[in-house]
């Protein structure tokens, strides 16, 4: 059986429902074995000790009639004992002066064997069960009065061992349905009982996939009314949060615009008359200019951060073709396009401007921190549409592969951090994940960092599959 990483817990009860379905089962298969075992004992106590009584019935009857018999004058053991009519497969042994009679010529007679020992001193003995040849018989015997003469009747078992077998066989099974019904009790009770949890699951990934108006219907049931209150109020709170948070960056950045325009015009004045500057204040003016570029683009990217979370958008959903946008992406920003390898032209439903500046992102990017793209390529795994940018820098250790996507993330490595804003690649991610796909930072072969981003192919060329 698989184990767990935790202990050796079954893999199944790892899970609630499988908890759920295995104290059912248990609890079934329990209560199913108690009752099982205890029918079982009693109707097999009750249908011995029957049997037992009606042994020791015949018995006492055959011996009353065998003694009338050897009371006759000229009667012999064997013919009073011929004279019997002992049940089938019933053997009647007799001792009449001292000498032993068998109503079966193949049984064995001899005393020594089939008879307890002491006998002939202690009487008959006691009711038992005993085995010959195999079988199994029921050794009863009744002293015939006080002529010394003893009575021994072998009764068969077979029909009661039967019986006993059936019995054992139709409980098993009873109480094999019980643990199915059990099981299957736990299956129903499992998955009306985790209903509202995959409701709450669902609801919460569609939360976390931007539909923030979103929200858990009400609960007539005491016990979820509670849960699902705070669970709504912490989306309500959340969704403030989120709502101030882009706001602020909103604010901000319509706040920055008319200055840093302003900076960026005097700016220009000045570079227009550098000949007229100083050689200190032209490498001033140089640095200037340096860092108005990188407040400019830094300020675009964290508009266009703060329109994707809020799900504004500046284009429409369209089938787009992605060798032809990656070409046209290539060509607009002066890339060889000789780098591109469609091994397959995907068509994916999304938004143009946004992807474009997406790949336009992972290009910068490859060339202000991976020395230079190496290539891009575009191909299919299954139902996603998969996009590669290879560069030729140092890679990223397998530790930041993951936070490079975080927003002003820095990573002391070999690669070129000084001309990025820090947030490009969050974009990126925000864009994919609006386009409900995946990125990921991987190692290319031979060396450099491939960026990976996979997408939902459209269903065909006119049509999407939401």
């Amino acid at each position: 059986m698989f184990r767990s990483d935790r202990g050796c817990a079954p893999i199944p009860l790892r899970s609630l429902r499988g908890r759920v379905v295995f104290a059912f089962a248990s609890s079934a298969s329990l209560v199913a074995l108690i009752l099982v075992a205890t029918v079982f004992m009693i109707g097999r106590d009750y249908m011995e000790s029957q049997r037992v009584r009606a042994v020791e019935r015949g018995a006492e009857a055959h011996a009353e009639l065998l003694g009338t018999l050897l009371d006759e004058p000229g009667a012999t053991g064997a013919t009073a004992l011929g004279a019997l009519s002992p049940p089938a497969g019933t053997v009647v042994l007799l001792r009449w002066n001292s000498e032993w009679f068998s109503s079966e010529p193949e049984f064995d007679a001899d005393p020594a064997v089939v008879l307890p020992q002491g006998h002939g001193k202690r009487g008959p003995g006691p009711t038992e069960r005993v085995t010959l040849d195999g079988r199994s018989y029921l050794r009863t015997g009744v002293a015939l009065g006080e002529k010394g003469g003893v009575l021994y009747e072998f009764a068969p078992l077979a029909e009661l061992e039967a019986t006993l077998r059936m019995l054992r066989d139709v409980l098993v099974v009873c109480g094999l349905g019980a643990v199915a019904i059990g099981a299957a009790l736990g299956v129903w009770a499992s998955r009306h009982a985790l209903k509202p949890l995959r409701q709450l699951a669902g609801i919460a990934a569609r939360i976390a996939e931007g539909e923030h108006a979103i929200r858990l219907p009400r609960s007539r049931d005491r016990d979820l009314s509670t849960t699902v209150d705070a669970f709504n109020a912490m989306v309500d709170a959340l969704q403030q949060r989120v709502e101030r948070e882009r706001r602020l960056v909103s604010d901000i950045g319509h706040e920055l615009r008319t200055p840093l325009t302003t900076l960026t015009t005097g700016v220009a004045v000045l570079t227009r008359n550098t000949e007229e500057l100083p050689e200190r204040s032209r490498q001033a003016l140089g640095l200037v200019n340096a860092e108005l570029d990188h407040l400019r683009r830094l300020l675009e990217d964290l508009l266009a951060l703060a329109r994707a979370e809020a799900g504004i958008h500046r284009s429409d959903l369209e089938p787009l073709s992605l060798a032809d946008l990656l070409t046209n992406t290539l060509a607009a920003r002066a890339y060889d396009t000789a780098l591109l390898h469609v091994e397959d032209d995907v068509v994916v439903q999304g938004r143009k401007i946004e992807l474009e500046r997406a790949v336009a992102n992972l290009l910068e990017n490859a060339d202000r921190h991976g020395e230079g793209v190496v290539a891009v390529r575009v191909g299919k795994e299954g139902l996603r549409a998969v996009l590669t940018v290879d560069d030729a820098g140092p890679g990223v250790p397998q530790a930041d592969r993951a936070r490079v996507f975080e927003r002003f993330a820095t990573v002391r490595t070999g690669r070129h951090s000084t001309a990025g804003t820090g947030i490009g690649l969050a974009l990126v991610a925000e864009t994919v994940a609006a386009h409900r796909g995946s990125i990921a930072c991987l190692e290319r072969p031979g060396g450099g960092a491939r960026f990976v981003v996979w997408l939902p192919a459209a269903a065909s060329a006119t049509g999407f599959a939401p």
